[in-house]
């Protein structure tokens, strides 16, 4: 993020002084707004994954997740990019609470060359804004017919009506709305 304009001055400087001695490393890009909401992406655009690759993508609603719930902060979606063939993560893009905290998860399964079911089986503690990257990794796991195993449950529908009824003598004035 705000860090790639320091390190490729730190690079630049050093191999002026030094010699050629350090390579620019090509991470995975990210970037992020601080803004209300906050909006974050990690890896590549859905439009240059579609150009390289065929790919399959999810995207999980703020209104329909626990935490989101919780909080009152259901504006807000988490889109994930995976490669069809491959089943690694190629992009992830979030808009609402905490995005750049879920985004910045995402870069580092990105970094880490994490297929999308294994990214759904990290055990994340619940309920949490990064477990809408382990719903978007599980939904797009069964798009491509990937076993994820328990962690990774389908939270829509029914499911999403039956936690708002039991999350409401907790938190009334922002539950069942």
């Amino acid at each position: 993020m705000f860090l790639r304009p320091y390190r490729r001055g730190f690079v630049a400087a050093t191999n002026a002084v030094l010699g050629s001695t350090l390579r620019l490393e090509q991470g995975v890009n990210t970037s992020a707004g601080f803004t209300q909401p906050e909006y974050a992406s990690a890896g590549l655009t859905e439009a240059t994954a579609r150009e390289r690759h065929d790919v399959v993508t999810t995207v999980v609603h703020f209104d329909s997740t626990i935490r989101t719930i919780i909080d009152g902060r259901k504006t807000g979606f988490c889109k994930l990019i995976v490669d069809r063939k491959t089943a690694k993560i190629l992009g992830c893009h979030v808009v609402g609470e905490r995005a750049v905290e879920i985004a910045q998860v995402a870069a580092i399964a990105i970094a880490a060359g994490m297929r999308v079911d294994d990214l759904a089986r990290v055990p994340l503690a619940f309920p949490t804004y990064t477990g809408n990257l382990a719903y978007a990794a599980a939904a797009a796991a069964r798009q491509l017919d990937l076993q994820v195993g328990w962690q990774a449950t389908k939270v829509e529908g029914d499911h999403v009506a039956m936690l708002r009824a039991r999350l409401k003598p907790f938190c009334s004035d922002r539950v069942g709305e």
